[in-house]
């Protein structure tokens, strides 16, 4: 990524070192109003300046805007004492103009306005499962992936994003009393912390799911505490979770409101990858296009869908449309989406993990050999090229034999009638 040299002028506390988190800035932080004219005027010139009214004038402020203009240098302001009437004027000149005080907030701000990206923990690479309609595969696709990605020896955290209706909880079984994300800001408050979106803190709420060897935080509405988190606050806790050096992958598991939530828009932004389950249906279909025309425009000069990945759904025997014939369709409204592969249908596969009770089993152990257990590997392998991740375990092989035997069948498992189950 190209270098970023911008020329600060504020008295926020920790900005610096906030704007040190993305990728490319390269920062000069001065004092004064007065001292950012004169390195301009002596042949400095940045990519941009940030300008505060806590450092000098508003007529100094124009001053600045006035020459950085002239070079065709970009400008920001931030006004933390100037009245509406001169907000409005800054507005009306093309200026971007904000009001935002916190260094982690701010340094997001600017980081947004000039296109840098979050740093991630060495090595870890953001992965979020999204749709802009419920029922197409999500949860289940998420659960695969993350399973299948550890077996391959990857370290994966799965974040629930999706907060009006958590499939995660259910799926892995996990218990209603786990800690969830969603009390940091409660537990902070009673303890008199000020500073809670950090990679120590957020450590706190991390539970390691023993059967799959899958870490979690957990959002869903069933906790404890049921609150929701402000945009700026979701912001600064996935800031805090890319800061985490001891996983490989964070699976991002985000719900169908992606105006109340663009979890997926904003971590794309960052240099996410999003993964898009893609049901041949009509409405499904719809669904998807959608997703990806709002991913083309949600930034502005900046085509998000080229971090979009399409996998298609094999749909119920009998259905009017196939894969084979929309697929074309994407490929020709969306050329620049890649795609994954296909994910077959395996009800029985599928349901027979689903009813084992409390006891958590996934699919992929029930019939190990299957055509569906094969996609889902071969699916992890074809994703793990594409973001650029070195599994430490090869793919799983198998042999012909077990190739013309996998869907003949599936382990016994102990399920006996259906039940309720925990979670309600």
């Amino acid at each position: 990524m190209a270098m970023i040299d911008i020329l600060i002028v504020s008295r926020v506390l920790g900005l610096v070192d906030a704007l040190g988190q993305y990728e490319g800035f390269q920062v000069t932080s001065v004092p004064s109003v007065e001292r950012a004219a004169e390195l301009l005027a002596g042949g400095m010139k940045p990519r941009a300046v940030y300008i505060e009214d806590t450092c000098g004038s508003i007529d100094e402020i124009w001053r600045v805007v006035t020459v950085a203009q002239q070079q065709r240098i970009a400008v920001l302001i931030g006004l933390q004492l100037a009245e509406s009437a001169r907000r409005a004027d800054f507005h009306d000149s093309g200026l971007e103009v904000t009001n935002l005080r916190g260094a982690g907030d701010l340094a997001y701000w600017i980081a947004y306005q000039l296109g840098a990206r979050l740093r991630a923990g060495e090595r870890q690479v953001m992965i979020t499962v999204a749709g802009a309609k419920g029922g197409i595969g999500k949860s289940l696709v998420v659960a695969l992936l993350a399973e299948g990605m550890r077996r391959r020896g990857l370290r994966v955290l799965l974040v629930d994003g999706d907060l009006s209706n958590s499939g995660v909880v259910p799926t892995f079984r996990i218990p209603a009393a786990c800690p969830s994300y969603l009390q940091i800001v409660g537990d902070a408050l009673a303890r008199g912390d000020d500073q809670i979106w950090n990679a120590q803190t957020i450590r706190r709420y991390i539970y390691r799911h023993q059967p799959s060897g899958i870490d979690f935080l957990l959002g869903s509405e069933e906790t404890t505490d049921a609150r929701d988190l402000q945009r700026t606050e979701w912001q600064s806790f996935m800031r805090a979770v890319r800061s985490l050096n001891e996983y490989d992958v964070v699976l991002l598991d985000t719900g169908p409101e992606i105006k109340k939530r663009p979890y997926s828009i904003l971590a794309a932004r960052d240099g996410a990858w999003v993964v898009l389950p893609t049901p041949p249906g009509r409405k499904e279909r719809i669904g998807v296009g959608n997703m990806l025309r709002v991913m083309q425009t949600a930034i502005a000069a900046c085509d998000l869908s080229e971090r979009c990945m399409l996998l298609y759904m094999e749909p119920e025997h009998g259905a009017a449309v196939t894969v084979d014939q929309i697929a074309p369709l994407f490929a020709r409204h969306f050329p620049q989406v890649r795609t994954l592969g296909r994910l077959p249908r395996a009800p029985r596969q599928v349901s027979a993990a689903d009813e084992e009770g409390d006891r958590y089993i996934s699919p992929l152990d029930l019939a190990p050999h299957s055509s569906f257990s094969r996609a889902v590997h071969q699916i992890v392998d074809r994703l793990c090229r594409e973001v650029d991740l070195a599994p430490p375990q090869p793919m799983p092989r198998f042999s012909l034999l077990q190739r013309l035997q996998g869907d003949r069948k599936i382990l016994n498992i102990s399920s006996a009638m259906p039940s309720l189950g925990h979670e309600v």
